[in-house]
């Protein structure tokens, strides 16, 4: 007897929960404005037998597009709950679903030759799936995954599990409305930075080179379908997670010679890259940090053409040497950005995390470049409202727990998290609930946000850039955090050299259902689109941790609401 469930995009399967537990039950129906995607899932089992099943699944609805991936579950040492909060699927250690296989949608199933008999098999499949008796392992399935603009109407999507062994069908239906509005343009700031040392090491290229863009457009490629639409410029190798006194990769995009008549610029390798990037749907750039990590006091590790570092941990940021460099750098920049055309969608760092204890020498670091950044943003993560009270700061980034601190004294902010366990906070661990980090649109409607900003896309090293930790065997390497430090999973040798996660999946829809609760206010006003918001969440706040089913139900009423004003 074979099982097929479908149950929407905020469930995740782990290993050992029975029938019973599942939760929430099936889905019948959903809906989409005509420009987002639609994720679901379709849960299997087979009853009957010890081992493996070989069974295809599929998914038709007409000529939607329509993608496929196998859910694999990756071994979690430690799920990092350490207050013991909701918003988590266990507390244990354990097998945790994260990573998505691409497959194809309608598999094409062939009777092959096989060992005196011949068997029904996947033959366009690089992910087979094999059913078990004993625990339901699950499809995901996104209806125009590209954000195409589709036709409005109600479609019949037909999920259909083949049991090759027995060539045996078994089918489930899903009703989709496409609704007849489109989300208004993604205008959300979104960034987790990238780190191209750690695609040299895990990939084994040379950097900048033409393997190196062949896997780094892939990743981009990604990133830009799930809504991050922001990069770190690496014009200077970023100083971020180094030990003081010591040097990471350079990856500087700067050619930097100093000649008799002053600093000399060269901008062709970071012409490339933006090319690149823009290429693969990035629209916004955020310069690297100008000066060091917590507080502004040095200068980054930043080389000649040569190769030989001239300023790094041991320059003094205020020293004149490098003052005047830094000046005669973004002078030489800014004009290039003009001529590049991204000059209007530059973002400008100076100190990553800078306390208040600093706020000194990001004052000096921040008065060095004023001028020249005049009609810039700066912005950096911090948590003291002083850096923005005090005109150092013109968009600061304050961590989700402290947003209190700055929504009646600043109308232009960021938000941001690092990923650690903090207490009442939206999170994307991998153990998290899928709606602890989905709930993050909310919160950003909720504050006004401008944006959002993590450390971390594809950082596969360990502490302060120590060793190489392969996230598909290793998702805890970092501190023992599940999934802090990455969103894309890697897959050196593999037809996908990038593959997304079910966390990545739920920070697009973050951002899709804040753009839909835009669509809505533009309708009927901000208040009465957070007293629908409230009337299912109660008050909305960072605090706020919804479950899966209130939360798809709550977007599903957003869409009801929408259809009576179109």
């Amino acid at each position: 007897m074979e099982l097929l469930k479908i149950v929407s995009s905020q469930y995740k399967h782990l290993f050992g929960r029975r029938e019973a537990d599942i939760e929430p039950r099936e889905i019948s129906c959903g809906s989409m404005m005509k420009n987002e995607p639609f994720s679901f899932q379709a849960l299997y089992r087979v009853e009957g037998g010890s081992s493996g099943i070989p069974v295809s699944i599929s998914a038709t609805c007409g000529d939607l597009p329509i993608a496929a991936w196998r859910v694999d579950h990756v071994a979690l040492s430690n799920a990092f709950n350490p207050c013991g909060e909701s918003g988590y699927e266990s507390d244990l250690p354990g097998s945790y679903p994260d990573i998505l296989m691409p497959r194809p949608v309608n598999p094409k199933v062939e009777r092959i030759p096989t060992a005196g008999a011949s068997a029904l098999f996947e033959t366009d499949a690089d992910n087979l799936l094999n059913a078990l008796s004993t625990e339901y392992q699950s499809i995901w399935f996104t209806v125009n995954p590209d954000s195409e603009v589709l036709h409005a109407g109600n479609y019949d999507i037909t999920v259909r599990l083949h049991n090759l062994a027995k060539d045996e069908n078994t089918e489930k239906h899903l009703m989709l409305e496409i609704i007849d509005a489109e989300l208004p343009e993604h205008d959300s700031y979104y960034t987790n930075w990238f780190y191209e040392d750690c695609i040299c090491d895990m990939f084994g290229v040379e950097l900048y080179s033409d393997a190196f863009y062949e896997i780094f457009d892939q990743y981009i490629r990604n990133m830009t379908r799930h809504r991050q639409n922001m990069l770190l410029l690496p014009a200077f190798t970023p100083p971020l997670d180094t030990p003081v006194g010591t040097e990471r990769m350079n990856v500087q995009l700067t050619d930097i010679e100093k000649t008799d008549e002053g600093w000399k610029f060269g901008f062709e390798r970071m012409r490339r890259f933006i090319r690149h990037a823009k290429s693969g749907g990035i629209r916004y750039f955020e310069h690297c940090h100008l000066f060091s990590q917590w507080g502004a006091k040095n200068a980054p590790n930043i080389y000649d053409v040569s190769g030989t570092r001239i300023f790094g941990f041991d320059t003094d940021a205020s020293c004149e040497e490098y003052v005047g460099f830094i000046r005669a750098y973004l002078t030489a920049f800014l004009a290039f950005a003009r001529e590049e055309g991204i000059e209007d969608c530059l973002v400008f760092h100076l100190s990553d995390e800078p306390e208040e204890g600093q706020l000194e020498s990001y004052r000096s670091a921040h008065d060095s470049v004023a001028d020249l950044l005049q009609d810039k943003i700066i912005a950096d993560a911090l948590s003291g409202v002083k850096f923005y009270e005090e005109g150092l700061i013109t968009q600061p980034i304050p961590f989700m727990s402290n947003v209190g601190a700055f929504e009646n004294k600043c109308d232009r902010f960021w938000l941001y998290y690092t990923g650690f366990a903090v207490p009442h906070c939206t999170n994307r661990l991998i153990s998290n609930t899928c709606a602890r980090t989905r709930v993050l649109g909310l919160q950003m409607y909720r504050y006004r946000a401008l944006g959002f900003l993590h450390w971390a896309y594809n950082f596969y090293y360990d502490r302060l850039s120590a060793g190489l930790c392969d996230p598909r065997t290793n998702p805890c390497g970092y501190k023992q955090m599940p999934g802090v430090t990455f969103l894309a999973y890697p897959f050196p040798g593999g037809r996908h050299l990038v593959v997304p996660s079910i966390r990545e999946k739920m920070m697009a829809e973050a951002f899709d259902d804040l753009r839909a609760l835009k669509l809505l206010e533009s309708k009927i006003g901000r208040d009465a689109v957070l007293a629908i918001c409230e009337a299912h969440l109660g008050e909305l706040s960072y605090k706020t941790i919804p479950d899966g089913d209130t939360l798809f139900l709550l977007r599903g009423a957003i869409n009801e609401e929408i259809k009576k004003y179109i």
